[in-house]
C-alpha cells in the first residue's frame, strides 16, 4: 500500500517538474499557433518498440497514406521497421534509433544513455518540420519526444501523464488492444478506417527465394505445412521446446502435416534435433516462409504478429503477456492460455521460481486450439 502512494507520489512528481520545465513553450505555442487550417504535408508515426508493436502499428499505413496521398509520411522506429516495410510504397522514409527506454534492462540507468545520440535524433525531427505525429502509446516518454519534434499537431494519450505536451491528448483505450488504440487515433481524425488492419508485403524477391527454399527442402504446394516458431524475446514467454516436439508429432500424426520449425538469430540453444525442417530465415526471409504455412504455432512474439498480419491461422501460447492488449489481432488467431492467473500481466519477470503461468499450458491445451484452427482449412489459404 506504502509502495503505491510512493509510486504515485512520484508520478505526479515527475508530471509537475516537467510541467514547470516545459510551460514556457508550451505556452508560447499555443499563444502564436496559427489558427488557419494549413495542409498536412508531413506526418510522423512513433513507433518505437518491437518487432511486434510495428506490425501493430502498421494498422495506420494504408488509411494515413489514403487520407494524404500527396504527404511524406515518416516512420521513427527501431531499424527493424525498415526491414519489414521498405518496398511497400506506404512510408516515404525511416528515421531509426534505439531509444533507451524501451530497453528491458538499464532503461532507468540515465548516465548510461546514448545522449549524444538522443540529441542527434532530436535535432533530426525537428528539422523535418512535421505537421502531424502521432503516436499510440500513451507513455509520459514518448509524449515529450513528440513534443521535443516540433510537430505542428501532436496526437496521443495520457495514459502515464505528459498529456500537456500534445495539442491532442486522448484518454481511454488503455485496457484495448493496441490496435483498435491505433484506430482511435484514426478516427480522432477522420480518417476512413474501413479496410485498416495490421499489413506486411512480402515482396517479389523473398516470394522467389521461399518458393526456392521450400522447393529444395522437398515441400510442394499441395503440402500442408504447419509452422513452428518455439523462440521468443525473453525467457518467460518461452513453452517449453520439448512441449513444441511433442506438438508437432500431433500434427503430423492427426493431419499428415509436414512441420518446418523456425529458429531466430539469438535462438540456437532452441534448436531441434528431431529430423524436422529448421529454418533461420532473417527478418527480410521471415514473412515469406510464414506466408506459406498453413498453420503457425508459437510463442507471444514479434513472428506471432507477423503471421497475424499475413492472415495465417495460428495458435500462440501466451504466459505472461496481456492477451487483451497485444494478442494477436486477426481472424482465426486462438491463444492457449492457463486460467486464473492473477498476477498476469507482468513484465518478463517472472517474481515466481517457476513460470507458473507458461508451464501451467498444457500440451493437450495446445492441441485444443489447434484442432480449432484446423477446421475448414480449406478456405484459409490466399
Amino acid at each position: 500500500m506504502g509502495a503505491g502512494r510512493n509510486n504515485k507520489a512520484l508520478a505526479h512528481f515527475i508530471n509537475a517538474v516537467l510541467f514547470c520545465v516545459f510551460i514556457l513553450p508550451l505556452a508560447a505555442e499555443k499563444l502564436f499557433a496559427s489558427r488557419r487550417r494549413q495542409a498536412v504535408k508531413k506526418v510522423l508515426i512513433i513507433e518505437l518498440w518491437g518487432i511486434g508493436d510495428l506490425i501493430m502499428a502498421s494498422s495506420v499505413f494504408k488509411p494515413l497514406r489514403r487520407k494524404f496521398p500527396e504527404a511524406q509520411i515518416v516512420l521513427l522506429s527501431k531499424p527493424d521497421a525498415q526491414t519489414l516495410f521498405s518496398g511497400a510504397g506506404l512510408i516515404n522514409k525511416f528515421i531509426v534509433f534505439d531509444f533507451p527506454w524501451v530497453k528491458f534492462q538499464n532503461k532507468y540507468r540515465f548516465w548510461r544513455w546514448d545522449w549524444q545520440g538522443l540529441i542527434s535524433v532530436v535535432r533530426e525531427l525537428r528539422e523535418e518540420r512535421f505537421d502531424l505525429a502521432i503516436d499510440a502509446r500513451g507513455d509520459v516518454r514518448n509524449n515529450l519526444l513528440s513534443f521535443l519534434t516540433g510537430a505542428r499537431s501532436r496526437l496521443g494519450y495520457n495514459w502515464t501523464g505528459g498529456g500537456f505536451f500534445l495539442t491532442d491528448a486522448q484518454g481511454g483505450f488503455k485496457f484495448r488492444h493496441r490496435v483498435e488504440a491505433w484506430f482511435n487515433l484514426l478516427d480522432r481524425m477522420k480518417v476512413d478506417r474501413r479496410d485498416a488492419c495490421p499489413c506486411l508485403e512480402v515482396m517479389e524477391r523473398e516470394k522467389r527465394w521461399q518458393e526456392d527454399f521450400y522447393s529444395a527442402s522437398g515441400i510442394s504446394s499441395g503440402d500442408l505445412l504447419v509452422g513452428i516458431h518455439p523462440g521468443a524475446g525473453r525467457e518467460t514467454r518461452r513453452w517449453p521446446l520439448a512441449r513444441f516436439v511433442e506438438t508437432a508429432k500431433y500434427v503430423e500424426a492427426k493431419y499428415k502435416a509436414k512441420v518446418i520449425f523456425f529458429e531466430g538469430p539469438n535462438e540456437k540453444g532452441l534448436s531441434v534435433k528431431n529430423g524436422y525442417l529448421v529454418a533461420r530465415p532473417d527478418l527480410r526471409q521471415l514473412p515469406a516462409l510464414i506466408k506459406r504455412v498453413d498453420l503457425f504455432i508459437c510463442n507471444d512474439s514479434g513472428p506471432m504478429h507477423i503471421a497475424a498480419a499475413l492472415k495465417r491461422p495460428l495458435v500462440a501460447i501466451f504466459g505472461p503477456g496481456d492477451i487483451e492488449r497485444i494478442g494477436p489481432y486477426g481472424a482465426r488467431c486462438y491463444v492457449a492460455a492457463a486460467k486464473g492467473i492473477k498476477c498476469r500481466p507482468c513484465f518478463d519477470y517472472c517474481r515466481f521460481d517457476k513460470r507458473v503461468c507458461l508451464d501451467a499450458v498444457g500440451v493437450e491445451d495446445v492441441i485444443e486450439k489447434i484442432d480449432r484452427a484446423m477446421e475448414g482449412l480449406e478456405y484459409a489459404r490466399v
